[in-house]
């Protein structure tokens, strides 16, 4: 009885140095983690993302983890990332440092395309026939593979793309036409974030979901969050108290909003 409210004592305190640890120490808040979870009784469930900037911004995927532990999440996420920016699915494939994470026993795997190779069916290249290749990989290794369907770029920032304004919404389109060919052909999972992005783009707010014509803003990244939680629960967001810092409750609450009105529209399809 004794070692057990040690062992709860210690893991409280752990989890609050964790909360209260200086933003910028990411050694230490960490390295708090790991110690935490040793402490922690749940069962563990283990994510690997493999992308790009889209996917590290603002620390997106340990976002899921802070997500899922004020949601009171059932199990543990171990999350691990490999995300070089602008890396493409093709350089990725010729990683030995990939192939290896590959190898390891994962429950899910993440993969995100490049940007630039989802403008139009020009621009794909051989994208989609690589990210068959490592579906494939991962459901060989015994993971779960899933894509992260992401945003297009947006015409509403002082950079100048040099693109046609018909481009915006045709790449919109293209994404989520190529995603849906692919899971029809492999059967991956779809993580779909551009879809409730688009919807978002259309209502009046008081932020923007980008920080320049392509990458996310904070806000774009817990909306991200938001819905990798909500796939690897298998339920819906209601019970998040997480926000980043920066992000006002008001405007939380929205996101969260928009994420279980995206779920319950799947649902009743």
């Amino acid at each position: 009885m004794r070692q057990a409210l040690r062992t709860s004592a210690l893991a409280i305190i752990l989890l609050g140095l964790i909360l209260f640890a200086p933003p910028l120490n990411r050694p230490l808040i960490d390295g708090l983690q790991v110690v935490a979870d040793l402490f922690d009784q749940r069962p563990e469930r283990s994510v690997l993302f493999i992308g790009n900037s889209r996917t590290f911004f603002h620390d997106m995927p340990k976002m899921v983890r802070k997500i899922a532990d004020s949601a009171g999440f059932s199990e543990k996420l171990r999350i691990e990332m490999h995300a070089p920016a602008a890396e493409s699915l093709a350089a990725h494939w010729a990683n030995p440092e990939v192939q290896a994470l590959l190898d390891q026993s994962w429950n899910h795997v993440v993969f995100q395309v490049q940007s630039g190779e989802q403008l139009s069916d020009r621009y794909s290249g051989q994208v989609w026939q690589i990210a068959a290749n490592l579906i494939r990989e991962a459901e060989a290794a015994g993971a779960a593979p899933a894509m992260f369907v992401t945003w297009r770029y947006t015409d509403q920032c002082s950079e100048d793309l040099g693109l046609p304004a018909s481009a915006y919404a045709g790449m919109h389109r293209n994404i989520q036409q190529q995603h849906a060919r692919l899971a029809r052909t492999t059967g991956v999972d779809l993580v779909n974030v551009g879809l409730v992005w688009e919807h978002l783009l259309n209502q009046a707010t008081d932020f923007s979901l980008y920080q320049d014509c392509n990458h996310p803003s904070i806000y774009g990244s817990y909306l991200s969050a938001l819905m990798f939680y909500a796939y690897l629960s298998g339920g819906d967001v209601d019970a998040v108290r997480y926000s980043p810092d920066g992000i006002e409750p008001g405007q939380a609450e929205l996101l969260r909003s928009q994420v279980s009105a995206f779920l319950s529209q799947q649902v009743a399809r």
